[in-house]
């Protein structure tokens, strides 16, 4: 099969020791990057100069001016020419050669499917819940998503990742690329986007990732307040999915698995994050439609 022009995408801030595994990763791939343009939102820490001393074309932007949804459109269009991109977050390491490889066969393989996203591999300090985490949004089996899979699968059906993901140009261009002025998600609402306008979705497994975070109880609430906001703000893709199901049969998956291993703190960890997520959600969800709406604000940027 020829090699397809594949560009690599990432953006950062402050990226930190990591980056430079991420980019020796890269180097190695079996199927080299045609290019690799890093988007950096005023980073203080030497991000920009040590991507730009590995032959990366650095592209430098205000942090204040960063959203996941244009900023990444805005990489794209940087990206002119290539059949392919790769969307990596900057603290996402490859886990072998093959990772690029991986990402974009199922592509080459069927035209139909727009964007194809890897599995994450918690790194080796992570806890369990985050370990758990990983497992159940990223099991070891690859599958092809499709309209068809809606009422079965529900709101996994549009579960997706630019931590670690690549799409066709050509559909991506066809569709309009990501929502703009979206701050988290939006590679939910392209697949979303994707599915509903009968493409598909590819999850491959041999595409892997070491990518996991310990988060604090705050970040926790920070982080599922903003979720909840991006749902109020695109209530369609809950037309299609049941996003209770989804955060039950994971809470439930969990309290099975650590029961298995006779590890009851981690059940008491796991339904105080839940609880916490599901409060964090429901206030950014009521406070998105009962006040931004009302005040044409899109989402809180801090």
């Amino acid at each position: 099969m020829p090699e397809a022009k594949t560009a690599v995408l990432i953006l950062t801030f402050n990226a930190g020791r990591n980056f430079e595994n991420l980019l020796d990763g890269l180097q190695k791939q079996t199927v080299k990057p045609s290019e690799i343009i890093v988007v950096d939102s005023d980073s203080v820490d030497g991000t920009p100069q040590l991507a730009a001393s590995r032959n990366c074309r650095v592209i430098k932007i205000n942090r204040v001016d960063f959203d996941h949804g244009t900023t990444r459109n805005m990489a794209v269009e940087l990206a002119d020419g290539s059949e392919f991109v790769i969307f990596l977050t900057q603290d996402a390491i490859p886990a072998n050669e093959y990772m690029i490889a991986e990402l974009i066969k199922p592509m080459q393989t069927d035209t139909n499917i727009a964007i194809c996203y890897g599995r994450q591999l918690p790194n080796r300090d992570a806890a369990p819940l985050e370990c758990f985490a990983r497992e159940f949004n990223y099991p070891d089996n690859s599958i092809l998503k499709t309209k068809n899979d809606i009422k079965i699968m529900g709101l996994k059906t549009f579960f997706c990742s630019n931590t670690c993901s690549a799409i066709s140009c050509s559909i991506f261009n066809k569709l309009n690329g990501f929502k703009n002025n979206v701050i988290v998600n939006e590679d939910m609402l392209f697949a979303a986007k994707t599915i509903i306008n009968d493409y598909s979705v590819y999850y491959s497994a041999a595409a892997q990732v070491y990518h996991s975070h310990i988060y604090s109880l705050p970040l926790i609430f920070r982080r599922y307040f903003k979720i909840g906001q991006f749902f109020a703000d695109n209530t369609e893709i809950l037309k299609y999915a049941n996003l209770g199901g989804y955060s039950g049969d994971m809470l439930k998956a969990g309290i099975k698995r650590f029961w298995k291993k006779r590890m009851p703190y981690c059940i008491f960890a796991l339904f105080a994050e839940f609880v916490i997520k599901v409060f964090a959600f429901k206030l950014g969800w009521y406070f998105q439609m009962l006040f931004c709406k009302r005040h044409n604000i899109i989402y809180l940027q801090s």
